[in-house]
């Protein structure tokens, strides 16, 4: 059995907001669909989160005008920030990260299935699409615009499905040079799924870390917080954020968190040391464990607050 805790740089943030903003400045509107907070734009960081260059990034024809309504094209290595763990935040804004293979299926599922969910992510009408831009509605608010594509595998290297065809890279990789890729098209309705490779040059759209219960799941900087883990069910890396409020320091010295199976036996310690106030972050990697539910609990002082997960193979 292999357990990894990771910790990660950690952002403070005040109740969810309707747009958010990157390192260079972009601001970006956001949509709820389902239980998933998505940005209703196509990525356009020349930044990572920590002011770090973002290599391979292009926009259409090296064309800055078509960068604005378009968005940016990257390769899938830098989407990724150099991580081959889905779910990363690679290129996304701090709370926020590069959607997966099975978040994308969620978001179509809840759109009646890939084969119709195309239309409903579609912007509707012909101002970018190129005609009959079938069955495209927007329905779900995620406002899908036909970037096209950067293609750096096959020579000559070329630019091309500019109105025709949106691509988005997933953060699920099938091999050394593969990832997954979601595709709209002009001509149908569909959400397709392909594997193909790393090099190419494809939009981003990112998915919020929490869940979309902004009353529940919003950070409160004045009292203890265990928010749900994300994404949950999860296969196997899943990331739990909780929150010490300001004066956490002068009532406990000890922060715990533990993760149990349903029996109670203790499966690992995440943390157990001594935390300033803040949101704080941690991954859990449950590989080698079996499928099922799992019971994470933080102690801080007097509060205690337990809530359940569920892993999924």
């Amino acid at each position: 059995m292999k357990i990894i805790i990771t910790f990660l740089t950690f952002c403070l943030t005040g109740i969810a907001q309707q747009t958010v903003t990157d390192y260079d400045g972009n601001i970006y509107e956001t949509v709820i669909i389902g239980e998933q907070i998505w940005l209703k734009e196509n990525l356009k960081s020349l930044h990572y989160s920590d002011g770090t260059p973002v290599p391979d990034v292009v926009a259409y024809n090296n064309d800055d005008s078509l960068g604005v309504i378009y968005g940016l094209l990257y390769s899938w290595n830098a989407v990724m920030n150099g991580s081959n763990q889905p779910g990363d935040q690679g290129v996304c804004p701090c709370d926020w990260h590069v959607p997966t293979d099975e978040e994308w299926t969620v978001l179509e599922n809840y759109l009646g299935g890939s084969s119709v969910a195309g239309g409903k992510m579609k912007e509707a009408g012909t101002e970018h699409w190129l005609p009959p831009n079938t069955d495209a509605t927007n329905s779900s608010g995620f406002t899908g615009l036909p970037a096209g594509e950067f293609d750096a595998y096959f020579n000559p290297n070329k630019f091309w499905l500019l109105h025709t065809a949106a691509v988005f890279w997933t953060s699920t990789q099938t091999n050394q040079s593969q990832a997954l890729e979601r595709y709209l098209s002009y001509d149908d309705a569909v959400c397709g799924r392909l594997a193909w490779y790393k090099v190419m040059k494809y939009s981003v759209r990112c998915v919020k870390d929490s869940p979309t219960d902004i009353k529940t799941e919003s950070i409160n900087l004045n009292k203890f917080q265990l928010n749900q883990n994300y994404p949950n069910p999860f296969n196997p890396i899943t990331k739990i954020k909780f929150t010490l409020p300001q004066d956490v320091r002068g009532e406990s010295k000890d922060v715990i968190l533990n993760v149990y199976d349903v029996l109670g036996n203790e499966i690992a310690v995440l943390v157990d040391d001594e935390k300033f106030a803040g949101t704080h972050e941690v991954k859990f990697d449950a590989t080698g464990l079996p499928s099922g539910i799992y019971l994470y609990q933080l102690k801080a002082g007097n509060y205690i607050q337990t809530k359940k997960m569920m892993l999924v193979k």
